[in-house]
């Protein structure tokens, strides 16, 4: 039987690999904001695509 989501409007999925630290600063993030990683990182893209659209470009970005 399939999955049933929780939220039917929301049924994709993006998955990442991170390294260790940065899944330190996920974890810190989400415990100091009280918001889960999933909702963390739709407000980081909210946040990138606002900026993308300010700059025209993500060159502008800092890089690590």
């Amino acid at each position: 039987m399939p999955r049933k989501y929780k939220n039917p409007r929301k049924p994709y999925i993006v998955s990442m690999r991170i390294t260790d630290d940065e899944m330190v600063c996920i974890q810190q993030l989400t415990s100091q904001m009280n918001k889960s990683a999933s909702d963390l990182m739709r407000d980081a893209f909210v946040l990138f695509r606002s900026q993308w659209e300010v700059t025209g470009a993500a060159g502008t970005f800092a890089k690590n």
